[in-house]
């Protein structure tokens, strides 16, 4: 199971597409923090996952710290294993945070959306101004510190950024120096019918792919990696809303997402850490997954698509199992794509593809 503690509703930046809804100072406090600790413990079995967001989570360095080695100490003893995640705006991150967070074996994911154009149209502070230059110092930092296989930064993709998508592929991988990127679409954005630019971009992100290859260059972009495994290891996209993953509000309310505390309003809460899962509530969510699409039914990619990721879901069409906007479109995109470059790479005899994804 992974567990997802909110740690504060407050962030530095005033991102326009930000799920997490309006900022504002609601911190998680030290009981509510312990109750979540022996929360995950009983729940926990031979091990969890533990995440760290917000809000930003850097704001409450503290109260993490504390959480980390009071779960390292209590979880050591039972003898259950747990890995560690920590998502960051990467605005407070320094050589000494870096370390530490080294040390406690975390996987660092700071959130850059590119280059300077690209990072700059939403990534702003609440004056307007960008957050590039601060963010750039924070990866490059972490890129001398941690190792690649547990560093990664995140792109939120836009219609209004987008244009700038590829060539902040290529900066953040060449210039950067980041083997991981992983990037979310913003699939609540109004996209236009005409996609001649959306797909122009997806050209040159295989061609800077194949280019890598080619080099002997290793790259991680999710989007590709994790789709050309669903075509080898012939997986279905399993997602695990309410059963295996569970989001922590600050409040200490549980949800089946940490992407849906937002604002922790309480709609499709199933719970507290002080009194546990609501197990109604809980079986409903359960019960309710999936993806009732009979578009998707009839879909060749429907074992290969997200179409029943139950928080992307609710935020579009307030139906855990119903998809819409532009989820398809992107879907099909990625998985083309991923089969393109590979069908090209596997045809090559491309050591580098062949030892990643075959050996």
């Amino acid at each position: 199971m992974n567990f997802f503690i909110s740690l504060t509703h407050a962030c530095q930046l005033r991102c326009n597409y930000c799920y997490a809804g309006d900022k504002f100072h609601k911190n998680i406090d030290f009981q509510t923090l312990d109750s979540a600790i022996d929360f995950i413990l009983s729940k926990a079995q031979s091990g969890f996952g533990l995440g760290f967001f917000g809000g930003e989570p850097l704001l409450e360095w503290e109260k993490l710290q504390y959480a980390t080695q009071k779960l390292e100490k209590l979880a050591g003893k039972k003898g259950i294993n747990f890995s560690k995640t920590l998502t960051t705006n990467g605005l407070l991150l320094n050589e000494e945070k870096l370390n530490w967070l080294k040390e406690h074996n975390f996987f660092l994911v700071i959130s850059i959306d590119g280059n300077n154009l690209m990072h700059n149209t939403h990534r702003l502070y609440p004056n307007g101004r960008g957050s590039f230059k601060n963010v750039k110092a924070a990866v490059i930092e972490a890129v001398k510190i941690f190792d690649a296989k547990n560093f990664s930064t995140i792109t939120v993709v836009t219609p209004k950024n987008i244009a700038y998508l590829s060539d902040s592929i290529e900066y953040l991988h060449h210039n950067l120096g980041v083997k991981r990127i992983r990037l979310s679409v913003d699939y609540f954005a109004l996209w236009k019918d005409d996609v001649s630019d959306i797909l122009a971009e997806f050209q040159k992100i295989k061609q800077y792919i194949l280019k890598c290859y080619r080099n002997g260059d290793n790259i991680y972009l999710d989007i590709i990696d994790e789709k050309i495994k669903t075509h080898i290891e012939n997986s279905c996209f399993e997602c695990q809303f309410g059963e295996f993953k569970i989001g922590i509000a600050p409040s200490g309310n549980l949800y089946p997402c940490e992407r849906l505390i937002g604002e922790d309003t309480g709609v499709l809460a199933i719970g507290t850490v002080q009194k546990g899962f609501d197990g109604e509530a809980l079986a409903n969510i359960i019960a309710s997954r999936g993806n009732n699409n009979q578009e998707c039914k009839e879909c060749v990619y429907k074992n290969r698509c997200v179409n029943s990721c139950g928080c992307t879901n609710y935020l579009l069409t307030g139906d855990i199992a119903l998809t819409g906007g532009s989820v398809c479109f992107f879907q099909k995109l990625f998985i083309e794509s991923a089969d393109e470059i590979a069908n090209i790479l596997y045809k090559e005899k491309n050591r580098l593809f062949l030892s990643k994804f075959y050996y």
